[in-house]
């Protein structure tokens, strides 16, 4: 059919008109969503959002809406992706590798990110985190003991090559290197500035910050990479979990990242919420000091870790969230072996290695001293263990001390039984097996006075390993299998984090590292 001019005329006016309205919807839409920000509670205290002095779970959250590194972990690939660096590569000997940086980030303040900011912001937290358990990040770059003892004015392993492009030389090879530069030590500030908060490049920018309160930030316009559909970040501090979920039930909240264990039945059976379970890279774990009596003997840890009954303490104790441990690596870190088989729990071998040690020969047993931290969640775990070693004839008592008194026993390596939780700081096998088992690492991070020049052969190999991932988890799987048969400590649970999120969230998931994906979260205009 031949349409007339008019009839044309008209058909493209009724166009233009439908196309008009699709679009008046569409920004009422969005800027209904847009305006309204995105509320998350979270339980814990951010004294300060500084990448720099980011330790507490509250911290890091906040600080990642902020800054960024140089990659990031990306949960749903289990691999490192860019993030401010576009590529990078190891050296042939494995003592260097070289990042280019994208070209078109920005901070906050409008000013282009540079090569030299990197170095910079590295540098100042270097300074901040000393000699300190975190120190053990920056330790194979060349020239940092000479940077933090004050004999030199700068890293002299990290090398501006050019505006765009940088180059980090180690003392010794380090392969992990690349999953290290995750952890909020090595997330980027724009030092150059003199403001009280320093700048991020991070897709949103900051509005305020109360210590130990909130944080409001806004969606960042000049974003180099993909924005976040949501325009404004509320994140609220809360003391504990009780006071967190008061506020999501009164409607304060979106989210919140914690919930209480003793409230989760009910939670699961309401249709309007939902309950996000996320496996972290940590775990809950009894340490043994391995170089004290009794713990010196190797068959009276391994029967320790087969006398417990894992799944028992997982359902009654942590009310089904974590799962149970045989294993060192906890499931959501790459380089989990589901083909180890671990410690579960053996009657029959525990007495064999009882007899072994001549623990059950004796005419007074030694008691075991179990020493926690004071908290109500420890307590019952406590009187779990307890429980199920005397169970098997063991004489054990237990001992609750407050938590600066705890720390300070445990890190001078005081304790013989305790309790030991431990959050990976990058998302790799070599950040739980070389901090706390190495034994260049006693007395900072090794905590057990662990030895086994066996395994420190193995583990420096692996970090000298760069150019097959393949063959560097070969070496990181065989070196937790001679720990785990070592048992300096008897592992429990593999950490889980249950979050409570409005039906209308979408995207809401922490990764391994508990952080969040700020692209990924989307809200959902509500049902009316």
């Amino acid at each position: 059919m031949v349409m007339t001019r008019k009839q044309a005329a008209i058909a493209l006016a009724i166009a233009v008109l439908g196309a008009l309205i699709l679009w008046m919807i569409y920004l009422k839409t969005v800027g209904a969503v847009g305006a309204i920000p995105f509320r998350l509670g979270v339980v814990g205290q951010a004294a300060s959002i500084d990448p720099a002095l980011a330790e507490s779970s509250a911290e890091k959250l906040m600080a990642s809406a902020i800054y960024e590194p140089l990659v990031r972990w990306d949960d749903e690939t289990e691999s490192i992706k860019g993030a401010l660096a576009n590529t990078w590569g190891y050296g042939k000997d494995s003592r260097s590798i070289v990042f280019m940086l994208k070209t078109n980030v920005s901070f906050h303040n409008g000013r282009r990110m540079q090569a030299e900011d990197i170095k910079l912001s590295w540098e100042r937290s270097l300074k901040n985190i000393g000699t300190g358990p975190r120190f053990y990040l920056f330790s194979t770059i060349e020239g940092v003991e000479d940077f933090i003892k004050g004999d030199a004015p700068e890293i002299t392993g990290i090398k501006v090559l050019n505006s765009q492009t940088l180059q980090i030389n180690f003392s010794t090879p380090d392969s992990a290197f690349i999953y290290k530069i995750t952890n909020p030590a090595f997330w980027v500030a724009d030092t150059r500035d003199d403001v009280e908060i320093l700048m991020g490049t991070g897709p949103f920018k900051l509005d305020s910050f109360d210590s130990e309160k909130k944080l409001s930030a806004q969606r960042f316009p000049r974003y180099y990479g993909l924005r976040p559909s949501i325009t404004k970040l509320d994140i609220t501090c809360y003391k504990d979990e009780v006071r967190g979920l008061a506020a999501f039930q009164n409607g304060e909240l979106d989210a919140l990242d914690t919930v209480p264990l003793s409230e989760l039945s009910w939670l699961e059976e309401d249709k309007n919420i939902q309950l996000v379970k996320s496996p972290l890279m940590g775990f809950y774990a009894c340490a043994m000091n391995t170089v004290s009596v009794p713990f010196n003997q190797p068959e009276l840890r391994q029967a320790l870790s087969y006398t417990i009954d894992r799944e028992a303490l997982v359902k009654s104790v942590l009310g089904g969230v974590g799962q149970p441990a045989r294993t060192i690596i906890p499931l959501a870190m790459p380089g989990y072996n589901r083909t180890l088989v671990g410690y579960s729990f053996d009657p029959d071998k525990v007495v064999e290695l009882l007899l072994e040690c001549d623990y059950l020969n004796r005419a007074m047993p030694t008691t075991l001293t179990y020493t926690y931290n004071s908290d109500e969640g420890h307590a019952r775990m406590a009187q779990a263990l307890k429980t199920q070693l005397e169970n098997m004839d063991m004489v054990v008592e237990t001992m609750s001390l407050p938590w600066e008194e705890f720390e300070k026993r445990m890190v001078s390596r005081q304790l013989g039984f305790f309790r030991m939780g431990w959050e990976a700081d990058y998302p790799d096998p070599d950040g739980i097996l070389y901090p706390l088992f190495h034994s260049s690492q006693i007395g900072i991070t090794n905590l057990t006075g662990y030895n086994n020049p066996q395994v420190d052969r193995i583990l420096d190999a692996a970090r000298s390993e760069t150019k097959s991932t393949t063959e560097r988890i070969k070496l990181l799987r065989r070196a937790e299998q001679i720990i785990l048969d070592d048992a300096p400590m008897l592992w429990i649970a593999g950490n889980e984090g249950v979050s409570l999120v409005r039906s209308n969230i979408k995207g809401f998931k922490f990764d391994g590292l508990r952080l969040i994906n700020w692209q990924r979260l989307n809200i959902e205009p509500e049902a009316s």
